[in-house]
């Protein structure tokens, strides 16, 4: 069933995408840069008449990003309970008339304090990018008049957090350079690789190139015997009802393994199976998700999630039916993926959102993205308190670090 709000979400009007702001005055714009920019701080939960902008601005970013576009974000907030909290400061063009432009969107964690002194950006574990959304063509002077707001707002504020930032990219470059005019210190924190699949390779060759040919024969011998029980099949989901369907599928097989009996299957929370079903409707009615399924006769053997953003796509999940473990399902429907999206001439990238020495994922794809927190301070170089807050953040991870290896041993994962 969908609720209320989805309706609400679902049944925002849209305008023409060459239309750039929708806002009408609202109490509470701050002036910034000198009067160039305004900011305003809302609810995301409260976005929903922002529709139009916020797309607007989510197709000209710097850096796209489907986890901070309002199809993702604010269906998140609005289903999921632990997100009703998010925050966004909202960077917009102070052109001395109405509409204006949204030129920044940053979504901001509105509870969590682990650590006196820092703000945090938004993260929520199904993100698998945090970068924030920001003008292409206004991109230093919008991350500036952020930072210079962020520093005036909070007297006691030692410095911002930026989780998961595509490291060398260039929102992670743009905050930098703003932080660096001012004489703000910068520091990452949690620096690793991730594997993605850039496009431009022969599905072929690329396959032959990324596994040794001893692990391809098995493979291809395994899929032979996953054939003995109906015919191996690829099935790709991508028109709205299809997508309906294949989205139930996916959190059936999800829920039929070790996640359900660890408590963190998708379908085990009311919100987080509504915030699925909508987040993934949304996105299909407008070309940009697609489910791929791996089928043995009509028995669905492994599923994947798809979103697109502009030329960028991000393999969100993935699912397989534990009781055909002995055929690699999850490698063999990465493999039919792997040629699908070399297939696609507009996908120039496709980001596995893994963790870092993934197994199955980097043996399959070789190729690297770096990804990293960025912490920048808001007091200048050589002053006492970012530096403070940095050291306790660090301690906060060794010490998170060293509790989860714990955790894990005493539950034998």
């Amino acid at each position: 069933m969908t609720s209320n709000a989805a309706r609400r979400l679902q049944d925002i009007p849209k305008k023409p995408p060459a239309a750039r702001g929708t806002t009408r005055p609202v109490a509470g714009l701050t002036a910034a840069s000198g009067g160039r920019f305004v900011i305003e701080r809302r609810p995301v939960a409260g976005l929903s008449d922002l529709a139009e902008a916020w797309d607007d601005l989510a197709r000209r970013a710097l850096e796209r990003n489907i986890f901070t576009e309002r199809a993702f974000a604010l269906t998140a907030a609005l289903h999921i309970a632990s997100e009703q909290h998010t925050g966004a400061v909202l960077v917009w063009r102070d052109s001395g008339r109405e509409p204006r432009d949204l030129l920044g969107l940053f979504l901001a964690d509105g509870r969590r304090i682990d650590v006196p002194g820092v703000s945090r950006m938004w993260h929520m574990p199904f993100c698998g990018l945090d970068t924030p959304l920001i003008d292409a063509d206004d991109a230093p002077a919008v991350a500036g008049a952020f930072l210079d707001h962020m520093a005036e707002r909070a007297a006691l504020a030692g410095g911002i957090l930026f989780p998961l930032l595509p490291a060398e990219g260039a929102v992670a470059r743009t905050l930098t350079a703003a932080a660096q005019a001012r004489g703000l210190p910068v520091r990452p924190f949690d620096r690793h690789e991730r594997a993605v699949l850039n496009g431009g390779h022969d599905p072929e060759t690329f396959q032959a190139a990324g596994l040794p040919s001893k692990k391809l024969k098995e493979l291809r011998r395994q899929l032979r015997r996953l054939g003995d029980l109906g015919e191996v099949h690829i099935e790709t989901a991508s028109e709205p009802q299809a997508v309906r369907d294949a989205t139930e599928m996916f959190l059936a097989l999800e829920a039929s393994g070790w996640k359900a009996e660890r408590g963190t299957a998708l379908l085990q929370s009311n919100g987080t199976a509504t915030f699925v079903r909508t987040m993934t409707r949304l996105l299909a009615s407008e070309g940009r998700c697609r489910v791929v399924m791996l089928r043995a006769g009509a028995t669905p053997v492994a599923a994947g999630l798809l979103l697109d953003a502009g030329s960028h796509s991000w393999f969100w999940k993935i699912a397989y039916d534990e009781q055909f473990a002995r055929f690699s399902p999850g490698v063999q429907l990465t493999l039919a993926l792997t040629r699908s999206q070399l297939e696609r001439p507009t996908v120039e990238r496709t980001d596995s959102c893994a963790i870092a020495d993934y197994p199955m994922i980097d043996h399959l794809w070789p190729e690297r993205m770096a990804v990293a927190d960025l912490f920048i301070g808001l007091r200048p170089e050589g002053h006492g308190l970012p530096a403070a807050v940095a050291r306790l953040e660090h301690l906060r991870r060794r010490l998170r670090g060293a509790a989860k290896h714990v955790y894990y041993r005493l539950k034998g994962y």
